[in-house]
């Protein structure tokens, strides 16, 4: 089927790097197929989602920018609902495509909604039932759920909350997460010496591997954890760190404030020993990831790479709303308690411990970018006609 001519693209909305890597593998896979393709970036992240367009070759058609210092969460749902539905109207796209559970995606699906415009949630049905945890994705996510038309679960457990929340059957599909596409294209990629890597991290894995220590990759940013939560993580692990001389600790440090500045005050105050450095590039990540002997984190796509990658991971959460990693026996949910910390880190370090086979595919054999393509031709692109000497696309009823 060609709709390359459609008056009525699928609009995609991209505004976080999170959504950005887990939304490139869907962009390829539409372009590949010939159809008709608008990609908006609200640019609410800048720097970080530009390093993943730049990666993989992607030029938005459409970038509202509406990062600024200081924005809040008010700020950014008021300025993207608003600017997206000015898009969406000159645009008029078949369906718009969100990911996840950010700022930018409930936004835009709002807008969609206003319009009348069917929406497509990819990642859906990803459920904590605690409007605390995490904040605020969880009711972001659950709103999205409230609005889509289509909805792309991620896992059977993930359509399995859709469908008791009353979504109707013939609307959810279980399609894995695009994340392990673009996880295993960007290995295969540094495999092949297609992507490099820069030269320095390979130089510390290296020596890390050579002098026996064993490598963790630490990240921490969700809102939640300001309360004092993120402190107490980042000194649990300082402190084995000091302990521990055969222990080396990677910690890309998350551009927003609040994070900078409470690193900067247990920088003053402690004896500090962890790596810190810049986000890492997606390849850069992948990379040390793949070196890795432990990941502890409270990022959700962190989680789903790491165990892809059979990592075992410490997650420094209350809650996750993506348990079958735990079920599976390779995360550990322990929140921000310093002594329950220390111990899931020692425990995965040092004493064997036993997870279920093929836990790599948990979230995903690698091709669900296809499946949503496939679906999508189904189910919103199937019928053309010609109407004025153009093809429009019109939506097939379910």
């Amino acid at each position: 089927m060609n709709v390359q001519g459609s008056r009525q693209p699928v609009l995609m909305v991209i505004g976080t790097r999170p959504e950005a890597i887990k939304m490139v593998s869907v962009y390829h896979a539409l372009k590949r197929e010939g159809i008709n393709l608008f990609l908006c970036s609200t640019a609410q992240h800048t720097n970080l989602l530009q390093q993943v367009f730049d990666l993989f070759s992607i030029k938005p058609d459409a970038d509202l920018a509406v990062m600024k210092p200081g924005q809040n969460l008010a700020y950014l749902t008021s300025t993207i609902l608003e600017k997206t539905q000015q898009l969406f109207q000159t645009v008029k796209p078949s369906i718009v495509l969100v990911q996840g559970d950010t700022t930018t995606s409930m936004a835009a699906a709002l807008a969609a909604f206003y319009l009348r415009i069917p929406v497509g949630h990819i990642e859906a049905g990803l459920r904590t039932y605690d409007v605390d945890n995490p904040f605020p994705e969880e009711v972001n996510r659950r709103f999205i759920g409230t609005i889509a038309r289509y909805h792309f679960a991620p896992t059977t457990q993930a359509a399995a909350h859709l469908l008791a929340e009353g979504v109707a059957r013939e609307s959810v599909f279980c399609t894995g997460n695009t994340v392990v596409d673009t996880l295993r294209l960007v290995q295969n990629n540094i495999v092949c010496g297609h992507v490099s890597i820069r030269s320095e991290l390979q130089e510390v894995v290296a020596r890390c591997k050579q002098e026996g220590k064993k490598i963790i990759v630490f990240t921490m940013h969700r809102r939640e954890s300001f309360d004092g939560g993120f402190v107490r993580v980042v000194r649990a692990i300082n402190k084995l760190l000091l302990m521990h001389n055969d222990l080396f600790c990677f910690y890309p440090v998350h551009p927003n404030p609040a994070v900078t500045e409470a690193l900067r005050e247990i920088q003053a105050h402690d004896q500090f020993v962890m790596n810190v450095c810049e986000p890492f590039a997606y390849q850069d990540l992948v990379y040390v990831l793949t070196h890795a002997d432990l990941v502890v984190t409270d990022s959700g796509g962190l989680q789903e790479e790491a165990v892809s990658l059979a990592k075992p991971v410490v997650v420094t959460r209350e809650k996750t709303e993506r348990m079958e990693g735990v079920w599976a026996g390779l995360v550990d949910l322990v929140g921000t308690d310093e002594r329950l910390v220390q111990q899931a880190v020692l425990t995965r370090l040092y004493k064997s411990s036993t997870c279920h086979a093929d836990v790599t595919s948990i979230y995903g054999d690698g091709d669900a970018a296809q499946k949503i393509v496939n679906i999508l031709k189904e189910c919103v692109l199937t019928r053309a006609y010609q109407q004025n000497g153009e093809h429009t696309v019109v939506e097939k009823g379910l």
